[in-house]
């Protein structure tokens, strides 16, 4: 467990059963609706008795809604407005799925271009965070929790298939949850799309391997977003799949990009923003850089049985 106290990945085992796996050949609809209830039951449960769930209007949250409602769970459905119309894209999707599926919601004006300037590098020392963009959630949990909330869930990231492993996807950002968990003062579930392994691997072999990273910082802006936008439609892909109503964007849009594109305007670099508030959070005194990745561990014999799965749906090209 060394890897996840240290916060680096090293020697972290995120353990899954035989009978788990075993349990994933045959989906079927009921299956995945007992997984998809099962996982919002278990969350809701660690969330006290005032929960909020914090709801971009992205697919992710989407997802978490949509497990919620489906288990019929009272939580207060929380979307955070930027100001300027810095994430307009998002808070009108999102208010489009609420309508669409009578869901009640709550908005809160938060002033992300002040948040950023002003307290993005005080937040990444008091939670450890290299992210500015979960800087922003963190302060999103301070706000829930001055308004009396006892629990907040996010619908964070679902580990997938890159490459040969299943997984990747989480890294130290990701797990920088865990670290930092003990430091707020309600209950916090950030990834509910990762929160249970029957979900999270099914969404896994039922979704469509990414075969390119993004770029780095630095390297090519247009590429980013081509590949980015292909990470999206893999995921609508495995989201639709596991029997979600799913609402898609033009894009994937994580709640930044005109926030990014604002700094873009300023400077005329697509990595602006990257630059000024992400780049800047690495180099702050006993930051951890280390990104090595959470990878499911697995046996040989479990891999190759979840690769029969995942090639079944998605039969490799010649």
């Amino acid at each position: 467990m060394s890897g996840m106290s240290a916060g680096n990945g090293q020697g972290h085992k995120m353990n899954v059963s035989t009978k788990l796996i075993r349990d994933i050949e045959k989906i079927n609809d009921e299956k995945l609706k007992k997984w998809r209830v099962d996982a919002a039951t278990r969350c809701h449960e660690t969330l006290g008795p005032f929960p909020a769930l914090c709801f971009s209007g992205g697919i992710d949250s989407q997802a978490m809604l949509h497990c919620f409602a489906e288990a019929d769970l009272e939580a207060h459905v929380i979307i955070f407005t930027f100001n300027d119309d810095l994430n307009k894209h998002d808070v009108d999707h999102a208010k489009a799925y609420c309508h669409t599926f009578d869901i009640p919601y709550r908005e809160i004006e938060f002033d992300i271009v002040s948040f950023l300037t002003r307290d993005n590098i005080a937040m990444s020392e008091k939670y450890g965070s290299l992210s500015p963009h979960f800087n922003t959630h963190y302060r999103f949990i301070e706000i829930l929790t001055h308004m009396g909330y006892t629990g907040v869930c996010f619908g964070g990231n679902a580990p997938d298939k890159h490459g040969n492993d299943y997984g990747k996807n989480l890294g130290i950002n990701e797990f920088n949850w865990v670290d930092c968990h003990d430091k707020f003062q309600i209950a916090v579930q950030g990834s509910f799309l990762s929160f249970s392994p029957e979900l999270a691997l099914a969404l896994a072999v039922s979704t469509p391997t990414m075969g390119d990273d993004l770029p780095k910082l630095s390297e090519d802006w247009e590429e980013y977003k081509r590949l980015r936008h292909q990470k999206y439609e893999q995921k609508i892909i495995g989201y639709k799949r596991i029997g979600f109503d799913i609402m898609r964007q033009d894009t994937k849009y994580t709640g930044f990009e005109k926030v990014k594109d604002l700094f873009e305007e300023k400077t005329g670099d697509g990595w602006a923003f990257d630059r000024q508030f992400r780049q800047s959070l690495g180099r702050l005194p006993g930051a951890n850089t280390d990104r090595n990745q959470y990878k499911i561990d697995m046996k040989a014999d479990q891999k190759v049985f979840l690769d029969s799965i995942y090639f079944k749906h998605f039969p490799p090209g010649p």
